[in-house]
């Protein structure tokens, strides 16, 4: 598949690679669009409900190259982006350096 229909389709899903990435522990995982990385390969494809060989199948033409992947890749958990649900962090106003409350107004 196209990296473009790739992230087409993952915007139609209402994702992306980057939520896909921050969600699962990465910090990107853009790279999976152009070389072989079999973790991102599977955290994309259970995000559009398909396999990784449907959409890289190029990557997938000799089976003991990817038996030789699974061997050297950390055993991870895939999860689909909207079911994990992070609450945003919560930012005092000390933190920032800002006050929220109303500002005094002397009504003379």
């Amino acid at each position: 598949m196209h990296p473009a229909d790739v992230i087409a389709a993952l915007h139609k899903r209402g994702t992306s690679l980057r939520k896909i990435a921050i969600e699962n522990g990465y910090s990107h995982i853009q790279r999976v669009l152009t070389s072989p990385w079999l973790a991102a390969e599977q955290l994309v494809a259970k995000a559009l409900d398909k396999k990784p060989e449907d959409l890289w199948p190029s990557r997938y033409v000799n089976p003991a190259n990817r038996a030789l992947a699974f061997q050297q890749t950390r055993k991870i958990a895939v999860t689909m982006p909207h079911q994990r649900k992070q609450k945003p962090p919560k930012i005092s106003a000390d933190r920032i350096g800002h006050s929220w409350s109303e500002p005094e107004v002397n009504h003379e």
